[in-house]
């Protein structure tokens, strides 16, 4: 479990730490063997899985000795800043909003630094460039996509975990016989088939979905069908159609979003809004009408899925070149069951969309389609990057107002 110091209360993310350390969905016991952890923190973590990496570190500099456990220990030569989330192959994947991390911490950090400790920052490669402007250049700076080559740099060894072999049988003669003049003219059959149906193609497709390497997968997509074989055609229509398209659609069905008035704004404003949203509780489609002065409006969205997502939102206008005007965006991490809801943000009547996207991979593959669909007019280009987006697999929802001459 994971608790705040000198408590017994286990913090909102105990369970996800329980599955990071745990057999077979974690790998922490992977890595360093089974054990039975509790790790406090100075503070408490309520979402998100971009402590995984920090936590990760910990674990291996405690199984080497190199981890100071006591704030009353004398000081240490060195100190570790570090964020990002790790996937089961022991990748290191990018977090979001590394900027606003890190200006929360450069304070602290610098004392330590100031101090006489060697402060370390271990970060994915993209997620160190968001932020490579903001770091001092006498702080030691090390990127990596992998935990073998992060504990390297820390000065640990370790070694990634080995898949026990298979034990081999080996049947009576007789038996092996006859099994193999019944299976010959199968394993030909099958030989022929295989020889033109694509599975490895579909094989690398389906990796780069499940890596959450989008960009590569749509190209795998793309370099196969312009092959233009009937066999590979059918094949990754169906790829598409029947799981990735399905997957889409099964994603974004499965967010509820909801608008409401903020109570905090002047009483006729408010009433004004309250007024035209009565009847409006889930967004299905259509953004609802307000009032031409304005209106202090909240999103909630809710994950009705059985799985983790992550989710971004963000409502647009026109500006007075007619051209999109982001009034508000933000992202999260929801669980199943949980409700995400904005901070409150100031709306009119401006030609409003609200769209979102939704997948339960890392958006670091998909999240720059989502901002070229927010910041591009109605059109091609807009329909494209919604394309990209459920052509691989991201859930989209979008919700337009109505012209006024045909709201009702």
């Amino acid at each position: 479990m994971i608790c705040v110091a000198g408590s017994f209360e286990a913090l909102p993310v105990s369970g996800s730490y329980d599955q990071f350390v745990r057999r077979p969905t974690g790998v922490i016991e992977k890595l360093l063997g089974e054990g039975s952890y509790r790790t406090d923190l100075d503070g408490p973590v309520t979402q998100g899985d971009s402590w995984q990496f920090g936590i990760l570190l910990a674990h291996i500099l405690e199984k080497s000795g190199g981890l100071i456990q006591s704030r009353d220990a004398p000081t240490a030569n060195g100190v570790i800043w570090a964020s990002g989330e790790v996937s089961p192959a022991l990748d290191i994947m990018p977090v979001d909003h590394m900027r606003q991390k890190f200006s929360e911490s450069r304070a602290r950090l610098q004392a330590l630094h100031d101090n006489g400790e060697t402060v370390a920052m271990l970060l994915h490669p993209s997620n160190m460039e968001e932020i490579a402007d903001l770091v001092p250049e006498d702080w030691t700076i090390i990127t990596t996509e992998r935990v073998s080559d992060a504990a390297a740099a820390i000065g640990v060894e370790i070694t990634a975990p080995s898949i026990a072999p298979r034990r081999k049988v080996t049947p009576a003669a007789p038996l092996r016989r006859k099994v193999a003049i019944a299976i010959a003219p199968i394993l030909l059959v099958l030989c022929l088939i295989g020889y033109h149906l694509p599975v490895q193609a579909l094989k690398n497709a389906y990796g780069y979905e499940q890596a959450g390497q989008h960009r590569a997968l749509l190209m795998e997509i793309r370099t196969n069908l312009a092959l233009k074989n009937w066999v590979v055609t059918n094949a990754f229509y169906f790829f598409e159609v029947f799981y990735l398209g399905a997957k889409s659609k099964r994603l974004a069905d499965a967010l509820a979003i909801t608008i409401s008035t903020d109570d905090g704004q002047a009483h006729d404003a408010g009433a004004a809004c309250r007024e035209a949203l009565s009847a409006v509780q889930r967004i299905d489609g259509v953004f609802p009408m307000l009032p031409a002065t304005g209106c202090t409006v909240r999103l909630s969205v809710e994950n009705r899925n059985s799985h983790k997502v992550r989710v971004w939102l963000a409502v647009t206008g026109k500006n007075d070149d007619s051209l999109p005007d982001v009034k508000f965006r933000s992202g999260a991490d929801l669980r199943p069951g949980d409700r995400f809801q904005t901070p409150s943000f100031v709306v009119g009547n401006a030609d409003l969309s609200l769209y979102a996207a939704t997948s339960d991979r890392p958006d670091f593959g998909w999240r720059t389609w989502f901002e070229n669909m927010i910041e591009t007019p109605k059109g091609p280009a807009q329909r494209a990057n919604i394309g990209r987006l459920t052509d691989s697999g991201v859930g989209v929802f979008v919700a337009r107002q109505p012209h006024s001459g045909d709201f009702n």
